[in-house]
């Protein structure tokens, strides 16, 4: 609805709406909030038994100023993170968990005629759409009797209805109608109580995401005006199609309720070793692919900008063994975003993740890829290409029903992992994870650097609940839940769940049908048989059969085998359970067809040219904003022998064409 502009610094960003009327409150200023004294997360070199890593805090120093500090910092950022680290900013070297904004909800998924319930921080909101095509973020209770209002419906006149006593809202949380005043006067004078209007806070929609303020409260307007959200420059002016400027393609946003919290989340999936071992068969083989590497401190760690890290090398799946051509970065941007960025010099993937603490224990993930494209044909052969590739062709519910087979593969992994840390006290969870761990190799540097981040700036602010971690769910049905964590809120997985009955019972009915018939025939030709001899046989049956009879047979097995599939298909929308103990058919597949391997693969190669085939789909300059290694003049005199084998292979290239080396 309205167009983010990069480079506001502080300037005023422009909402969903006008600021409420002053008459109207949002959310109480005070809080409740739950939490305990900031445990330090630096890392120690001891390696007892108990815990320990070989990460040293001295090197953890010397990374605090290595890097650039604003490689992947967005020009609207970029004030912001420059007074923090020249500490001219009086909230400098802290982070406010509360005054920032977090996607709540993706625009395309979600019924925009009914209001949505969501968690945001411990704190219960309604996400909803007025008349005017406005989306708001209220706290999910009225000021009524502070019934939620997420069991209310939008009316026809673009209100929000609490169903319990018909109060309305409009878009400010101004109360629009009070059916129960004995008069006209009355309604206007209770009206214009603030104490009438519901808990509204900053809302926004920006990239396809509706966005929440992490706070109410009489400054929440101001504050969320002046503070610019994790937005991806890459991601900027995609349209219906997926096509982004500069010729890129963006696949559709998947989001999905998990039962792990913020950090666990975090935790994993900043973590490449993990990759191709928890998800075995579908991005590699754990037995295979496994190889040790450095990370490289591309921007130093500080409060507001997180830190950013390269791999080097980087090893499967984003390369394969002894073939380094492929570079990748992993870009951690509190409070809720990471971009892991493949960059290969015909092709880069920018993988946008976002994870929004809801309550504890619990998180929601929001994840979309954009894929530039320049000259080259060798590209095609690498597996995290052809994975990538694959997702920007298929429509949303096929996308969506097949992410669990990449988020199942490590969901009692993680479920179980974090509460066996925390040990029912989620709040100390980086000292706890600290105290408790074993960190031989550097492999695990960027989990030690993001419990470090963690230690000095969290634990996550929950309002008004009781931060404990919840116990270990051991019934892992509840943990597969596909319908509560995604189906029951996104409208394209209904509707490919509701085709996919349609079609089950119509092959049902079609091979009942035949069957019927087929048995008809029989009929038919037992009673031909028996009266041209007597007891006829099943020989004598089978040979009064019309030729067509096979046919019949044949037709009703198979629409009863499609109807079996389709039932199967259909269950995924509903729940996907997983076992690294058994063979998984879906994973297997995706290996056999060649998406899991190095290689060539006829079908990427067909989707490569359709979507990047046309000289003007390819080589033109990438996105607005971008930040990778060839385009940003940030990465100069970074420590890595990945970036400096790129440059000496470029000059050998231009030295061999007869052009001046950079």
């Amino acid at each position: 609805m309205h167009a983010l502009t990069h480079g506001l610094g502080a300037a005023a960003l422009p909402l969903s709406r006008g600021a409420p009327a002053p008459r109207c409150r949002a959310a109480a200023t005070a809080r409740r909030v739950v939490a305990r004294p900031r445990a330090s997360a630096t890392a120690t070199s001891s390696d007892s038994a108990t815990g320990g890593t070989t990460i040293s805090a001295e090197e953890l120093d010397r990374d605090a100023t290595a890097g650039n500090p604003l490689i992947g910092i967005t020009p609207d950022r970029v004030p912001m993170v420059k007074a923090a680290a020249d500490g001219s900013s009086p909230t400098a070297g802290s982070f406010n968990w509360t005054k920032q904004w977090y996607p709540v909800a993706v625009i395309d998924l979600i019924d925009a005629t009914k209001p949505h319930p969501t968690q945001l921080l411990g704190v219960d909101l309604v996400v909803w759409r007025d008349g005017d095509g406005r989306w708001s973020a209220f706290e999910d209770k009225c000021p009524h009797r502070l019934a939620p209002l997420s069991e209310g419906r939008v009316e026809d006149d673009g209100t929000l209805l609490c169903a319990y006593h018909a109060w309305r809202f409009d878009a400010d949380g101004k109360c629009a109608d009070m059916p129960q005043a004995s008069s006209r006067e009355e309604e206007e004078r209770v009206k214009s109580n603030p104490r009438s209007c519901a808990f509204a806070r900053p809302t926004m929609e920006a990239q396809g995401l509706v966005w929440a303020w992490g706070e109410g409260g009489k400054e929440a307007e101001i504050e969320a005006r002046m503070t610019p959200p994790l937005l991806v420059p890459e991601i900027e002016g995609v349209g219906k199609n997926g096509e982004a400027p500069g010729g890129a393609y963006r696949n559709h946003w998947q989001v999905r309720d998990m039962p792990y919290g913020w950090a666990a989340f975090f935790e994993n999936a900043i973590d490449p070793a993990h990759a191709v071992v928890s998800h075995h068969t579908l991005v590699g083989s754990r037995y295979d692919d496994p190889a040790g590497f450095k990370c490289v401190v591309e921007r130093p760690m500080t409060a507001e900008a997180g830190f950013r890290c390269a791999l080097d090398p980087a090893v499967p799946p984003f390369n394969t063994i002894g073939k380094y051509d492929a570079e990748t970065s992993y870009d951690f941007q509190p409070p809720c975003l990471l971009k892991i960025d493949w960059r290969h010099e015909q092709a880069r993937f920018l993988t946008s993740h976002y994870c929004v603490p809801t309550r504890p224990g619990w998180c929601r993930h929001f994840v979309a890829t954009v894929c530039q494209r320049g000259e080259g044909e060798s590209v095609r052969q690498h597996r995290w290409f052809k994975l990538n590739l694959f997702t920007l062709t298929s429509p949303a519910w096929m996308t969506h029903v097949l992410g669990p087979t990449f988020l199942h593969q490590d969901m009692v992994l993680l479920h179980q992992q974090e509460k066996i840390i925390a040990n029912g006290d989620g709040q100390a969870l980086a000292e706890k994870w600290k105290d408790q761990v074993f960190i031989p190799t550097g492999a695990d540097k960027m989990t030690v650097m993001f419990y470090q981040w963690f230690g000095k700036h969290g634990p996550v602010p929950w309002e008004g609940q009781n931060a404990e971690m919840p116990p270990i769910e051991r019934d892992h049905s509840k943990l597969f839940d596909t319908w509560e964590m995604h189906t029951k809120y996104c409208t394209h997985c209904q509707g490919a769940l509701r085709n996919t009955e349609i079609l089950k019972n119509v092959a049902l009915v079609a091979g009942g049908a035949k069957a019927v018939w087929f048995a008809c025939l029989c009929a038919f030709a037992a009673s031909a048989a028996g009266a041209a001899g007597g007891d006829a046989s099943v020989v004598d049956v089978f040979g009064n059969l019309p030729s067509s009879a096979g046919g019949e047979l044949f037709s009703a097995l198979s629409l009863f085998g499609t109807a079996y599939g389709l039932h199967g298909f259909a269950g995924m929308f509903r729940s996907y359970p997983f076992s690294h103990a058994e063979e998984d058919i879906v994973m297997e597949g995706t290996a056999k067809i060649g998406l899991a391997n190095d290689g060539p693969s006829p079908y990427i190669d067909f989707v490569d040219d359709s979507l990047f085939g046309g000289a003007d789909k390819r080589g033109k300059p990438h996105a607005g904003g971008c930040e990778c290694s060839g385009c940003s003049p940030h990465f100069q005199g970074i420590r890595s022998g990945v970036l400096a084998a790129r440059k000496e292979k470029q000059a050998k290239k231009e030295a061999e064409a007869g052009a001046p080396a950079r």
